[in-house]
């Protein structure tokens, strides 16, 4: 206690420290109560590119700064980057092979890159849902503020500012994310144990067929993982040396990586520990401008929360399900979440061998924990950091079972898994290399990877049945190659699904909902040739005993729509049909419906 009282001793750290307190109470008042969700969605829209991109150039400017600092380190790096760097560009190289580049999490990753576009083109945040080709310019018309927070937009707007814009640059992103990402895993991991620990580190994870998953897909998982890890070094590099610039910088990057997830906002949580200690490690309050206004630069994200929280719409809830989390989802996530780690089926892109290691050093962990606990001997900054920030990923991964949506078996929320994927990498090193003092145990290790790599990882990655059953993204891309070759005019395409991949594509669409409603201006166009061809896609289902199928009524058109029928495809227990709107009929007011008129024929199913 006394210590803790002679660190605000001087007048000058009490003037900062009530300064933060009251940027606190401010920050707690205008992000809780002050503004409305509806204020706070237009603040977003308007302003939260330019608050993005000074987050961004205050990060880049302090990088810059402490970058200098250690010159003669990174320069040493880069004039002998040694084996280590040939095994990082080797293991980037096998996780961008393991599976194809395309777009994997439908529609999520569709409305990131539709997000993205929206930001380079008019500098708002928005999705875009409805664009026309007007006067030759690609002209958006109908946006909304999606759930998902936008730094990686943000990212991606700027590679389209720098490069063009094409859907083909998220893949180029996502790229050099996953170079990133092991280049920081393979320094803490060193840090951490030793270099073969590190590289122990990056070899388990590459090995892992969802770390290739999202290193070649349209997501934001990648730059998630490697702004933890950014944060998680940075957090080390302040505790060593606690200086005014590597604060600034961590908290901007604790910022930034609370805008890459929705719950990575929960790693401010160490984050705030490893200030405290940093203060403890050189007995004063060390606080800059930059971490005094932290709390403030955390508003816009209980803006958006609040925003989503108060839009049931965007949660995507499934049928009787009433709220996000719920303790009736617990049991349910964490036997699917145990399959998922620990199934030795190539239908997951799991690592069992990576689950396991990671369970026996997490025990190995906990041991010497308790040993730690009866000696109280001294913490290395590497420790302390790798505890904090261990503790919080398993928080992360606990709330996670309470979340409707977070079945690991599910192809889809399987990517939900990383964290938890690193720190089980990050244990695995840490028991090799407790373990290589008596055993061989970092040389077993390898070679394990080496068996698991040929017996089990690449056998799984050349099925990729985790991303090859992803039968919605099949049907999506069934219909792009289908409308492609009849782009000799303006085509107009009605979705039941979604119509944002087509905004990205330039193609004008309507989702089928919006097309019952629209029948006099679908004609109206029709008539002036303001479209070349009208497409319509509809899903059938089983309609008799006999497994006839039929239009799903959520699919099904006015009568007055006449349609031909041009294609149908099956995928899995789904059928896909491709109609051309043909006429659209007037009906004149106070007349009785037509009759339905027979549907056009089916086609084979692999038509």
């Amino acid at each position: 206690m006394n210590q803790l009282s002679s660190f605000v001793r001087d007048p000058a750290a009490r003037k900062r420290l009530l300064l933060f307190a009251l940027c606190g109470g401010l920050a707690v008042v205008t992000g809780f109560s002050a503004v409305t969700p509806h204020l706070a969605e237009v603040l977003i829209v308007n302003g939260g590119y330019y608050y993005m991109l000074g987050l961004f150039g205050l990060f880049v400017f302090f990088a810059v700064r402490v970058a200098r600092a250690r010159r003669e380190v990174w320069t040493g790096w880069l004039r002998r980057p040694g084996w280590p760097a040939l095994v990082i560009a080797a293991a980037t190289a096998f996780a961008l092979w393991a599976d194809p580049f395309q777009h994997k999490v439908l529609f999520d990753e569709y409305v990131l890159q539709a997000t993205a576009f929206h930001m380079h083109i008019t500098k708002e945040i928005g999705t875009v849902i409805r664009a026309y080709d007007i006067g030759g310019t690609w002209l958006p018309i109908d946006t909304f503020l999606d759930k998902r927070p936008y730094f990686f937009t943000f990212l991606l707007s700027l590679v389209h500012d720098l490069a063009g814009y094409r859907i083909a640059n998220v893949f180029f992103l996502n790229a050099g994310f996953t170079a990133a990402c092991l280049s920081l895993a393979y320094w803490f991991g060193r840090e951490l144990t030793n270099r073969a620990g590190g590289l122990l580190v990056v070899v388990l994870l590459t090995t892992m067929p969802l770390f290739g998953q999202n290193a070649s897909c349209a997501g934001m998982e990648m730059h998630n993982l490697t702004m933890l890890l950014l944060v998680m070094v940075l957090a080390l590099l302040y505790l060593r040396a606690p200086d005014a610039d590597r604060l600034a910088l961590l908290c901007l990057a604790t910022v930034l990586l609370a805008q890459s997830r929705y719950e990575s906002v929960i790693f401010v949580v160490p984050v705030a520990v490893v200030i405290v200690a940093g203060w403890w490690r050189i007995q004063r309050v060390l606080l800059p401008w930059v971490a005094v206004v932290t709390p403030l630069l955390l508003v816009p994200y209980a803006w958006h929360n609040r925003y989503v929280s108060a839009a049931p719409l965007l949660w995507q809830l499934g049928e009787g399900q009433k709220s996000r989390f719920s303790p009736e989802y617990l049991a349910g996530n964490f036997w699917n979440d145990l399959q998922f780690l620990f199934s030795f089926s190539n239908a997951y892109a799991n690592s069992w061998y990576l689950s396991v290691l990671g369970c026996a050093g997490l025990a190995y962990f906990l041991w010497n924990a308790v040993r730690w606990l009866r000696r109280r001997t001294p913490l290395s900054p590497v420790a302390w950091v790798a505890v904090l920030f261990g503790t919080a990923i398993t928080g992360n991964f606990v709330l996670l079972l309470f979340y409707y949506w977070s079945r690991l078996t599910d192809s889809i929320a399987a990517r939900f898994a990383l964290p938890a994927c690193v720190l089980f990498a990050l244990l695995a090193a840490v028991l090799a290399r407790g373990l290589d003092r008596r055993w061989p145990a970092m040389r077993v290790a390898f070679l394990g990877a080496g068996v698991y790599l040929l017996f089990s990882s690449v056998p799984a990655m050349a099925h990729r049945f985790y991303t090859s059953q992803n039968l919605v993204m099949k049907e999506v891309d069934w219909e792009h190659d289908f409308v492609l070759p009849r782009q000799s005019g303006p085509v107009l395409f009605i979705s039941n699904k979604s119509t944002i991949p087509w905004v990205l594509w330039r193609i004008p669409a309507l989702i089928i909902g919006v097309a019952r409603q629209r029948g006099d201006q679908l004609r109206y166009h029709m008539a002036q040739g303001t479209f070349h061809e009208v497409l319509v896609a509809q899903a059938l289902r089983p309609t008799t005993p006999e497994g006839k199928f039929g239009v799903d009524p959520d699919d099904v058109l006015p009568d007055n729509f006449r349609l031909e029928l041009l294609a149908e495809k099956r995928f899995g227990g789904r059928m896909a049909r491709l109609s051309r709107l043909v006429a659209v009929d007037p009906e004149p007011p106070g007349t009785a419906q037509p009759k339905r008129p027979p549907p056009p024929p089916s086609l084979t199913p692999d038509s």
